[in-house]
């Protein structure tokens, strides 16, 4: 237990130098796939604000319309 606690107290540099080659790969891959997740969110997010704003849009078309008539 007081190997971990002593983990918590290292910074990340250290703790990397302690491991291995594949963990290192490991590591690389799961933050990698993290930063893909959080794009995929993000890109998700924006999609729905433009659909969103295409659905305003078209709205403002009709009043217009219903304006000029």
């Amino acid at each position: 237990m007081a190997g971990k606690a002593q983990m918590h107290h290292g910074s990340m540099s250290e703790i990397w130098e302690l491991l291995t080659e594949e963990q290192k790969r490991e590591v690389a891959l799961m933050k990698m796939e993290m930063k893909i997740q959080w794009m995929e969110m993000k890109i998700n997010k924006m999609e729905k604000k433009i659909e969103l704003k295409k659905k305003s849009i078209d709205n403002i078309k009709k009043v217009q319309g219903m304006i000029k008539k």
